[in-house]
Parts: C-alpha cells; structure tokens; sequence
C-alpha cells in the first residue's frame, strides 16, 4: 500500500507516469486537513522532519494524529513492513507495533559515476541509522579475501571514472600547499545536518572551519548544489573578497557552481574531509583520506578525528585504522546497488531475509544480511557501474527551466557569434576598404554641421 499526500497523485498525472501506481492500493491523505490539525496542537507541521528525527517519544501528540488519519484509511490493512522514504518514520511504531520499520534515502555511493544505491536501515536514517551502532571504524566485521577484492576493485574502478571526469584535472591545488582539505556544506534548515550541530547557516559552519585551519593547509570550499550561495560576489551579504584576505589559504572557485556533484571528484586528491554528514564523508572513507567530524555529528561515528586540532595535525599522515572493513560491511550489507532493488524477484527474498532476520538477531548490526553473493555484487558494483560519461554532471542537468534557459543563451551566443563572425567578413572586405576615404569626408562633414 503506498501512503503519500494527495499532491504525488497529482506529480503523477502531470508527469505522465500514473502507470507507476497500477496494481497498487493507495491512501492519497489530505495534506490540508493534516495539517490544520496538527496546527490546533500548537506543532508547526512543516516542522515535523525535524521533530520526528529528535523526538525520542512515538507518541508524540503531532504523530498521533498522522496515525489516526492513516488508521482511518487502510481499514485495517496490517503491514509486514514498513518503508519510510527520506524520513524517520517510527512514530509508526503505534499503529503498527509488529511491523519491520525500514528507512530508506540515496547511498552514500550515489551519484555518477558512482552507481545509485539507497540503503534499507530500521533503526532511522543519518544520525540515527545503524552505523551510529557499529563501533565506527573500529566494527568487528570479518572481511573475508572476496569482501577486500570487491573493495579494492570498487576503489579502482571509482578512481579511474573521476579522474577521466575531473572537471578540475588542469588545476594544481597543491602549487600552494603541501596539504589540503576538502569542506563540502551542506543544507541550512534541514535536519540532518542542524539536528547534530549548533550552526545556525552554513557561513558560520565555514567561517569556524576556517579560523581553525592551519595558514598552510589548503580548504577547498564546496557550496551545497541545491543550496543557496554561501560565498558571495555582489549584492546583499557580500563576503567572498573579505574572506580571500582573512583566510589566504581559502579555495574557492566560481567554476565549482557549474558541476552537480563537484566534491566527489576532489576527494581523492585531497588529503581528508571535514563534514557533518554529508556523503563525501564517506566516500573520503573509500579512498583512505583523513576524514573529521564533530562528536555530536553522525560522521563521529567513523572519523579518524573529531577536534579540528587532531583533525589538521593528521593531515598528510597515513592513516592508523583501515577503513576496509567498514567499506566491505556497507559495499556487501547496507547499500544496496540499483541493478539489484529494481529487480522485483531480488527486493521481494531481501525483504523477506531481513523480515525473518529481525527475530533472529542478537544486535541491530546482525538484522543485516547479506545483500547477494559475491558474484553479483561485484556485478552490481563493478560491472554494472556507469560508464565513462562525456562529461560530469552539470548543475543544471536535473533542472528542465535551467537547461531551457541555458539552451537560450547559448543559442543567443550562437547569434552573436554568426553576427560578429559577418561583421569580421564585412570589415576585411575590399568593398569596405575602398569606401573608407567617402566614411571619413560624411563623418568630418557631420562634425562640421554640428558645430554650426
């Protein structure tokens, strides 16, 4: 049963996909009625991400009236499972208590050219999930010689496609500075990052990092792509000069906004990532960087360091622990690759192993089974990873009015250039040449006329 707010039936219908929601019995709730409800509690109901993210309580009173709409609607339906997309989603716990709760959001291997994965974790999502309760680096995971080949040959094959992609290969960031740092922000008001830390924007997250930063440490600087500017040019809030004086050591360039993932292709060129939550923290994991978090952040749980101190001193210095077995336990247990979750046969026996797995399992982490074999992982991850593409992903690539835009101006560029490269004909042309002496007697003439 899929139980979503009437505007996905609406997204549907526009988008000419209403073919997605065959076969399936649907509870459209009524977004409105929701929402004057939870209002009258005195709750801001476009605040219940967060509320549901930090709440410790189910029955929280806002979550009890979500409850009992759903309730009112499934007459009676009673899940094995429930999916939560992108959200903590176990104030369900009420309704239905017996149910396997399981939170699903993008992988941390994600984006291209990484293949897309999303991961099924019944604990929450981010700072609540399971690698909250894995011992960080330190889990006792067994890598088996398979689970280290599939790591090493997801570690090459990810190399090979960023460095072929690098939209930055001309730029030597290290002419300057013998050790760098990637900081890639995040979102400001958004849970998953101000639920775990005390900024309140991400300037101040950056400018922290900053003053913290040894003067010959290099910081590459990454905006959030769906993000408002934090470094600023011109206009109100203008910042971007003021901090090029104060940080030398400060990098940032204007071309970073053009590309939709840029961080992941620094990564492995930079020597660790400072992050709260963000994925790159994790992919600094797959390529043996220095990766720094803050003790109340959900990277903790797997940083080398979470002081800025221990953090930069380590810099340029190998690591002490082997991420590996952490990479294997979330290459071969917790992300799960899209050439397997689009396989209707595969989701229905992973579903059910996890299913049964629940009342077998002696801790959170052994709720985890096994995604597939070893040969269908490898070619999940490796084979069946994208190819080459011709270029990295523009910004605007996901964006239909910007690339229609960006379509008109370069068509707009085309015509200019056809008009200059017509002007440039007409100028070197002969006819013009002899005519000169007859433009320069009607301009001396028109001076003459002026005067009078």
């Amino acid at each position: 049963m899929l139980i979503t707010g009437g505007w996905f039936k609406d997204w549907a219908r526009q988008n000419d996909k209403t073919d997605l929601l065959d076969g399936l019995r649907t509870i459209w709730v009524d977004e409105l009625l929701l929402y004057r409800r939870i209002r009258a509690l005195g709750e801001l109901p476009t605040a219940l991400d967060s509320t549901a993210y930090l709440a410790e309580d189910a029955d929280h009173p806002a979550f009890r009236v979500i409850a009992e709409v759903v309730a009112r609607d499934v007459n009676g339906f009673e899940p094995d499972i429930v999916i939560g997309f992108a959200g903590q989603a176990n104030y369900l716990a009420k309704l239905w208590p017996s149910a396997l709760r399981l939170h699903i959001d993008r992988g941390h291997f994600g984006r291209d050219p990484y293949p897309f994965s999303i991961y099924f974790d019944h604990l929450g999502p981010h700072g609540r999930s399971a690698i909250g309760k894995i011992g960080g680096l330190k889990l006792a995971y067994p890598v088996t010689s398979d689970g280290r080949a599939l790591v090493s040959a997801f570690r090459s094959r990810m190399a090979a496609a960023l460095d072929s992609l690098d939209p930055f290969r001309s730029r030597e960031f290290r002419r300057r500075f013998d050790r760098l740092c990637l900081l890639p922000l995040q979102l400001s008001n958004d849970v998953f990052f101000d639920g775990q830390v005390n900024y309140r924007t991400q300037f101040e997250f950056l400018y922290d990092v900053l003053a913290a930063a040894p003067k010959d440490v290099g910081v590459i600087v990454i905006e959030h792509p769906n993000g408002e500017p934090v470094l600023r040019r011109s206009g109100i809030g203008v910042n971007l000069d003021t901090l090029r004086r104060t940080f030398p050591n400060m990098i940032f360039l204007e071309e970073f906004r053009l590309y939709q993932s840029p961080s992941q292709f620094l990564v492995p060129r930079v020597d660790g990532v400072w992050s709260v939550s963000s994925s790159v923290g994790y992919q600094a994991l797959l390529f043996n960087g220095i990766l720094g978090s803050f003790s109340s952040a959900e990277l903790a749980n797997v940083a080398d360091a979470t002081t800025f101190d221990d953090f930069f001193s380590r810099l340029g210095c190998r690591r002490s622990t082997s991420a590996d077995a952490f990479v294997a336990w979330l290459l071969e247990r917790y992300l799960v690759p899209a050439s397997l979750f689009t396989n209707g046969r595969w989701l229905h026996d992973y579903l059910r192993r996890r299913l049964d797995a629940v009342g077998s399992a002696n801790s959170p982490i052994d709720t985890f089974v096994p995604t597939a074999d070893m040969d269908r992982l490898m070619d999940a991850w490796i084979a069946k990873a994208p190819g080459v593409l011709a270029t990295a992903s523009a910004r605007w690539a996901d964006d239909p009015l910007l690339a229609e835009l960006l379509a008109d101006l370069q068509a707009t560029r085309a015509d200019l250039q056809d008009a200059r490269r017509e002007t440039d004909a007409l100028l070197k042309s002969t006819s013009w040449r002899i005519t000169s002496p007859l433009r320069i007697a009607r301009r001396a003439a028109d001076f003459v006329c002026l005067r009078h």
